[in-house]
């Protein structure tokens, strides 16, 4: 995947090199609209409609367990139909419909089953947009980790936008917003170039050793995304617990995004000097000291620079996760391996936050000694990996 940007391919048809990554940039800056609304005011939503605790909790289950049926099938479905940017262009239009019919439903059944349609073809395409930029990166036509960013500050854009939005319109208005953010990412999935279907080539990695050591890696990146889950969780109410403002609480979140930015940025020098195994075990041990550090309710000057390691914990662990994959398999199967990738991170991931709720109320603050240890197993599992892989394959290591 990180070939030099400009060594693609420039022959008449092609769209040049600046403006593919502008486009990229664009799709990935426009699919964390939605995003950046639904993941902190879709309860709100919820909660305008009348559903309790309860059923919030359902609701919010529903779109994980789509994801984990869908995206695996949705992978094998785009490297078998070989035009990875119309299937893009599908499930954005399909996810579009579905918030569409979220935004007319009003009783829990009806919410359900739109929800689960929505994330059906909705939580997927990210893993989908990744395959088919490492694509493009690999074909030296842009560089994912630049264009990734914009996804960053998108996300963090619309947490801003959206809350005042939110206070001027009203909660009933969430699913309309992320409506709005998903009609503009099918129109930046249209402006893609199609790719060309690649001819079948057996894998880069092969021998058992080997895969394992692919598995062992995904597993390893997977393990230090899901030591953010009570971070996620309960971060928030940890730092108003400290008395800190709720403009504070914003500012720290902002940091760790701004951090993530960076990273993105600068993220495939990195990754061709150093390797994905050795930003994994960076980001396992930057876990073990953020959370471990957490769990002291430090103070705001020490808060600040733990979220900053979200550059190491979150963004230097998922581009190496993306980057592993793409050196791992074939072209031909980018979209498989892909999403194969994002369900295993899913299901760690989801674990995690079924676990993080008992842990805090249990524990309180030390239950981020668990995101610590959880991040210690991640960084190990690299060390594994690389011993089990010890040369780098694929498109540019």
């Amino acid at each position: 995947m990180v070939k030099q940007v400009g060594e693609g391919d420039d022959r008449p048809g092609r769209v040049p090199v600046p403006a593919l990554g502008l486009r990229l940039s664009g799709a990935y800056a426009a699919f964390f609209l939605a995003m950046g609304i639904q993941v902190p005011y879709l309860p709100l939503w919820f909660q305008d409609r009348g559903l309790g605790p309860e059923a919030i909790g359902i609701a919010l289950a529903v779109p994980m367990l789509a994801r984990l049926v869908s995206t695996p099938l949705l992978g094998l479905l785009s490297d078998r139909l070989g035009r990875p940017k119309a299937l893009l262009a599908a499930l954005a239009l399909a996810a579009a419909c579905g918030m569409a019919m979220l935004a007319l439903s009003v009783d829990f059944a009806a919410i359900l089953v739109t929800l689960a349609f929505t994330a059906l073809a909705w939580m997927p395409s990210l893993s989908l947009l990744d395959s088919y930029a490492s694509r493009q990166a690999r074909a030296g036509r842009a560089d994912y980790g630049k264009a990734r960013q914009w996804g960053s500050a998108s996300f963090l854009v619309a947490n801003l936008v959206g809350g005042a939005l939110l206070g001027m319109l009203g909660a009933g208005s969430v699913v309309l917003m992320m409506l709005a953010g998903q009609l503009a990412y099918v129109l930046a999935t249209l402006a893609l170039p199609e790719l060309p279907r690649p001819e079948p080539r057996p894998a880069p990695i092969t021998g058992r050793r080997a895969r394992l050591g692919v598995l062992a890696g995904i597993v390893a990146a997977a393990l230090v995304q899901a030591s953010h889950a009570t971070l996620y969780a309960f971060a928030s109410v940890s730092w108003k617990a400290q008395g800190y403002s709720l403009a504070t609480i914003g500012v720290l979140w902002a940091v760790g995004v701004a951090a993530e930015m960076a990273l993105f940025r600068f993220g495939t020098r990195l990754v061709v000097r150093f390797g994905p195994h050795v930003l994994i075990v960076v980001g396992g041990i930057a876990a073990v000291v953020r959370f471990a550090a957490m769990a002291t309710d430090p103070p705001l000057a020490v808060l600040v620079p733990l979220q900053m390691l979200h550059a190491f914990t979150f963004a230097a662990t998922f581009l190496a996760m993306v980057e592993l994959v793409s050196r791992s398999v074939s072209e031909h199967r980018s979209g498989t391996g892909q999403t194969a990738a994002a369900w295993i991170g899913s299901i760690l991931m989801s674990s995690a936050n079924v676990a993080s709720g008992p842990l805090w109320a249990a524990f309180g603050p030390m239950a981020f000694l668990v995101s610590s240890a959880i991040g210690l197993a991640g960084a190990l599992a690299a060390l594994l990996a690389a011993r089990l892989q010890p040369h780098s394959s694929g498109s540019g290591g």
